[in-house]
């Protein structure tokens, strides 16, 4: 399977206190404690071919200079890329980098972890708390 290109979350898990929750486009909390979620689900994820994961978040051309000016950089296609890290393809499986550093008992910490590839074609990503469509 090709990972490259650009993904959109399906779903997103996240753990509450009255049990896991699963989120989607069509069903995003609007309660202020879900703020964060609500914005994580308007970005995407492009594999790029350089090894390079970026998250994206598509700017609308109206607020695109309001963005520059306040230091966005808009990539032509009009998204920003607002984190990036690594991906890799190993003996057919992915991972991405997670920047965790650090030792376990005095060993390094890898800090690649696996993007698995379910039988239906999607990736779940972020410790299985991001499940990955193509967009």
């Amino acid at each position: 399977m090709d990972i490259r290109g650009i993904w959109k979350i399906k779903e997103l898990r996240m753990p509450t206190p009255e049990g896991e929750k699963v989120f989607t486009p069509d069903n995003i909390p609007d309660k202020e404690e879900f703020d964060d979620i609500a914005r994580m689900m308007q970005c995407t994820t492009e594999f790029a071919e350089d090894g390079v994961l970026n998250t994206l978040l598509f700017v609308p051309e109206e607020m695109r200079e309001q963005a520059k000016a306040q230091g966005a950089v808009i990539r032509d296609d009009g998204y920003a890329v607002v984190d990036s890290t690594k991906w890799k393809e190993e003996n057919g499986k992915f991972y991405y980098d997670t920047k965790t550093e650090g030792e376990v008992f005095g060993e390094k910490i890898d800090p690649f972890a696996e993007i698995s590839v379910t039988t239906d074609g999607y990736l779940v990503y972020g410790y299985g708390t991001i499940l990955l469509e193509r967009a």
